[in-house]
């Protein structure tokens, strides 16, 4: 007799580390995974959804039974015949199942489901659990509730999110003290149905029953869920104020560049400067975008040296890759910051791999500034031939006067001369008269000062 106990006693054990087994927690991006999350107790009723009563009767399991699913349970434990365990469970059944009591066909269908989940057949697991509970009344309330709760995972697995979610909620209902986790699970399947308010209303309970219980930090995916779920109603704020606690949190390159940039969206620019920065002294600058953004914004702010600064680190790691964009950009940066010989050399890295000749364009301007007329009056021709300037009469101004300042005064003159022709027929635009007047003052001084050498020759040739 003992020695029969103790088999039933194994087999109930066996039983129930399998439902056990099956309490998940659920990833809405990644699917469904099996992990424990721990067991769930509830009250004893005598009617299946009945919480308030603790008057039901559970028929006890025979020796007989209780022998052959110990069998079952040593082919799978022991022998790992799977295949083996369910001819003996077929056999149990062939002849009918009159001769069972609920108890007992309800564990002998635990047993099934157990078998077949082994096998990965979820779609007969799923039978045999809820087979399981059309003995509701018959079975430990332990039982039910464990079968409810396993039934509705299984559900979700398989797409069945409204049964899932009627099975998880008559659950609830029997579950004793529960804990945050079933309530994460509901928000999971709200999720999967597309019902976004409904999911955020769960998440938010389980996040309060968890901070309630001492339960911290909450749990990453958690906050994930919410962040995403906002997103897509376009609670930006909500957003914003969930991205604040998980960078605090769970501290990550992903969150501290959302952060961000929904702060700019949003129209905080200091928020966001200050979250780029701190991206970046905790170590987080791992992509070139992250470089050239918060350059970008370092732009914004007035402060180029120092986005030439981090831009320039980035190069330097190895991180930032050298093309026009990025070179254009340091280069820009540099000249902002009146760095002109650096400027220079950024920019003429960056005209090798120009398609049009923006960049020549503003090469000529900083040599000009430099006073290196030569090279201004090459780089102003480059940048014509190459085309694609919005603003061309501009660079031949400067073209100009790089000309003047290499004691060309012909040369200069043809080219204001040139400079006004076109401003001519473009006239009416504002940028456009500021380029014609000066160019009509430049031929003006240049023929001033041309009759002057004139006279200055004549004179000299007649003493």
């Amino acid at each position: 007799m003992q020695a029969h106990t103790s088999r039933i006693a194994t087999v109930l054990a066996a039983s129930l580390l399998f439902i056990v087994g099956l309490f998940s927690s659920i990833d809405p991006r990644n699917g469904f995974s099996f992990s424990v999350t721990g067991a769930i107790a509830a009250q004893p009723i005598s009617e299946c959804l009945d919480k308030e009563r603790d008057d039901r009767r559970v028929p006890n399991m025979t020796l007989t039974t209780a022998d052959r699913l110990a069998d079952v349970q040593e082919l799978i434990d022991t022998e790992k015949d799977v295949v083996g365990a369910l001819e003996v469970l077929n056999r149990m059944v062939s002849r009918g199942t009159r001769r069972y009591n609920g108890n007992e066909i309800a564990n002998i269908y635990r047993m099934f489901a157990y078998v077949y989940f082994m096998q990965d057949d979820i779609p007969n697991t799923i039978i045999y659990n809820e087979k399981i509970l059309e003995h509701c009344e018959d079975i430990r309330i332990g039982m039910q509730v464990t079968t409810m709760f396993t039934l509705s995972q299984l559900y979700f697995t398989v797409e069945r999110y409204q049964e899932s979610l009627d099975m998880i909620e008559d659950w609830l209902l029997l579950a004793d003290d529960p804990g945050p986790n079933p309530y994460y699970f509901v928000a999971t399947i709200y999720y999967q149905q597309g019902n976004y308010p409904s999911a955020i209303d769960y998440v938010q309970q389980a996040i309060d029953m968890a901070t309630e219980r001492g339960m911290l930090p909450i749990k990453e995916s958690w906050w994930g869920m919410l962040r995403f779920l906002y997103f897509e109603l376009e609670n930006f704020p909500k957003v914003i104020e969930i991205l604040e606690i998980m960078v605090k949190e769970y501290p990550k390159r992903t969150t501290w560049i959302q952060l961000a940039g929904l702060y700019g969206q949003e129209g905080f620019d200091k928020k966001q400067v200050y979250a780029m920065e701190s991206a970046n002294v905790l170590g987080f600058f791992e992509q070139e975008s992250d470089y050239t953004q918060y350059q970008g914004l370092l732009m914004q702010e007035e402060a180029p040296i120092r986005g030439a600064w981090y831009l320039k680190d980035g190069f330097d790691k190895g991180i930032v890759e050298e093309k026009f964009a990025t070179l254009n950009s340091l280069g820009q940066a540099y000249q902002a910051a009146l760095e002109n010989d650096k400027a220079i050399e950024q920019l003429e890295k960056a005209a090798e791999y120009a398609e049009d000749g923006k960049v020549h364009q503003r090469l000529a301007q900083l040599y000009l500034e430099k006073e290196e007329y030569g090279k201004c009056s090459d780089m102003a021709d480059m940048a014509l031939d190459e085309g694609g300037l919005s603003r061309p009469y501009d660079l031949k101004l400067v073209k100009g006067m790089c000309e003047y300042n290499r004691g060309r005064l012909q040369a200069a003159k043809e080219v204001f001369d040139d400079l006004r022709r076109e401003a001519q027929r473009r006239s009416g635009e504002q940028s456009v008269e500021n380029a014609l007047r000066s160019a009509r003052n430049w031929i003006r001084y240049i023929e001033s000062e041309q009759s002057r050498l004139s006279q200055l020759a004549a004179a000299e040739a007649s003493t």
